[in-house]
């Protein structure tokens, strides 16, 4: 037990490792500092694979509870190192491997559970495959990463469809999720945003709706202490995810020399990353055991970010280039704002334990 818990720890170090390298390849595209050819060139596989991939992988491989699944993550880490070291074809096939490593660990578990959020988190994780076999098939990284982002939207659903089943959805709106899954799917796979964008746009944005609809936030906003700031960080997330859908309908990326930029980061910035700060008060303990506490000052972070996003979007319809560095660096400083705010609690919780205190939760 002791050797697995070691792996999980050298496994989310890796994923750690690329969104440094991922954040510093971002910056270097913008020309404000230097970094690595390699995490310039593929940063959006270092931030959404080897990433989020690998920290989704981890935490499937928990769930699951067997040694084996712990493959997945490493696999993952293995198309991180074969990016960074220049083979392309070797971290995209590496990456494959690990989407559908995903896919089936995802599965095995949808036998054992059929719900709506196992279906829903195995039809995200495939795309994780899907965009890893284009790109391995010579498609560029700026064609999948839409794909890969459908990967990380599909895994979020699933997750609030999990989190959020108290309110208990509905038969029809059940229904009408996967009816606005299903053509979020088709949207994609056709091609789009850049073969046309309005499916994708209007699946997205009903995706959106249906989250602001049925999620459990709507009434947690509420509450008081973890439970208001995650459902605030949700719907800040869901807010940004249908302006993404807007951005894609009114500046097509294929058209608009921006809408790339603008809905790629309205959907990974302000829709994933408030995702990530709603829920890593939450997942951190149960993942890592780490004795991480919530506390007010995580809103200044939050605001931090949705500023950011806010200043890139601006940046891109306005065409303010020499805005986006301003947006990037707030971006950065709210992600370590954050880092050091939950550390600061873990480490104030393990002193009061060192010290024989209670701590209040």
């Amino acid at each position: 037990m002791k050797a697995i818990g070691a792996a999980r720890l050298l496994l989310i170090g890796a994923a750690s490792m690329a969104l440094v390298l991922g954040i510093a390849g971002g910056l270097a595209r913008l020309g404000i500092v230097v970094a690595p050819a390699t995490a310039g060139e593929f940063h959006g596989a270092l931030m959404i694979s080897g990433f989020f991939g690998t920290l989704i992988a981890i935490e499937r491989a928990v769930a699951d509870g067997r040694a084996a699944a712990l493959l997945v993550p490493v696999v993952s880490v293995l198309g991180l190192i074969f990016s960074l070291s220049g083979f392309e074809l070797a971290g995209a096939g590496a990456f494959l491997a690990a989407g559908f490593g995903l896919t089936l660990l995802t599965f095995l578990a949808a036998l054992r559970l059929p719900t709506l959020f196992t279906a829903v988190m195995t039809a995200g994780a495939a795309f994780w495959a899907i965009g890893s076999g284009l790109w391995l098939q010579g498609a560029s990284i700026a064609d999948v990463t839409y794909i890969w982002l459908g990967f990380l939207v599909l895994t979020i659903v699933a997750e609030r469809i999990e989190l959020s089943r108290l309110m208990m959805a509905s038969g029809p709106a059940k229904a009408a999720l996967l009816l606005f899954i299903a053509l979020f799917a088709v949207a994609l796979l056709r091609g789009e945003p850049w073969q046309g964008s309005l499916l994708l746009a209007v699946s997205l944005g009903a995706i959106a709706l249906w989250l602001l609809g049925n999620d459990i936030a709507r009434r947690t906003i509420f509450s008081r202490g973890l439970a208001r700031y995650s459902a605030a960080s949700l719907l800040l997330g869901y807010f940004w995810l249908l302006v993404s859908a807007f951005s894609l309908a009114l500046a097509p990326p294929g058209i608009a020399a921006m809408g790339h930029d603008a809905a790629v980061h309205a959907i990974a910035l302000g829709f994933v990353l408030s995702m990530v700060f709603a829920h890593a008060p939450i997942i951190l303990p149960a993942v890592l055991g780490a004795p991480v506490r919530y506390t007010a000052a995580l809103y200044v972070p939050t605001l931090l970010l949705e500023a950011s996003v806010a200043v890139r979007l601006f940046a891109d319809f306005s065409e303010r280039v020499e805005l986006l560095p301003v947006s990037a660096w707030t971006t950065v400083a709210s992600m370590v704002l954050y880092g050091l705010i939950l550390a600061s609690t873990a480490a104030t919780v393990a002193g009061r334990g060192r010290g024989g205190g209670r701590v209040r939760t």
